[in-house]
């Protein structure tokens, strides 16, 4: 008699569940490094650490083992897809992938180590690098004026506010 009670359950669970995964969380823009020196280039740069992927890590020959930045797809202001960035060049690379794109705002859409799938409007300056931290090991410096960071919902900083950026373009 329990079984048909555990699938009752199972079933009615299954639509919050769903619920969860199907709208991924958005976050205010994330731009370069107030300070950061810009290098002449037309193109800027995107560095996005993604949640290592779930999946047992790979291992190599010598039984080292390795945690993959999971890959995301870049979006630009119409929502249209540019890219997809698989974010490891190899299976033993656990740095992930830095992206030439040329100035202006785009969105990520990315997996994050707390929240799930996230989606982060993101600003590129010609010259600087745009750094997103969705992996939960960036730490910011502890005197950062309020505003200045981009928050995840439970709190976790994932970069530089990307306001000031985007107006002085």
């Amino acid at each position: 008699m329990r079984f048909p009670n555990t699938v009752f359950v199972g079933a009615a669970s299954l639509p919050l569940l769903m619920g969860c995964n199907s709208t991924p969380v958005v976050l205010p823009p994330v731009g370069p490094e107030p300070a950061g020196h810009a290098a002449k280039s037309l193109k800027g740069y995107l560095q996005v650490f993604s949640a290592t992927e779930k999946s047992p890590p790979v291992a190599s020959d010598d039984t080292t083992f390795f945690n993959l930045h999971s890959g995301y797809d870049i979006h630009d202001e119409s929502g249209r897809t540019v890219r997809f960035v698989p974010n490891h060049a190899s299976n033993m690379d656990e740095w992930p992938d830095q992206v030439a794109l040329p100035a202006g705002t785009y969105s990520i859409v990315a997996e994050s180590a707390c929240c799930g799938q996230v989606s982060v409007p993101v600003v590129i300056q010609a010259g600087q690098t745009t750094v997103v931290h969705l992996d939960r090991n960036w730490f910011p410096p502890a005197n950062v004026p309020a505003g200045r960071l981009i928050h995840l919902p439970d709190g976790e900083a994932v970069g530089w506010s990307g306001a000031t950026a985007a107006s002085s373009e």
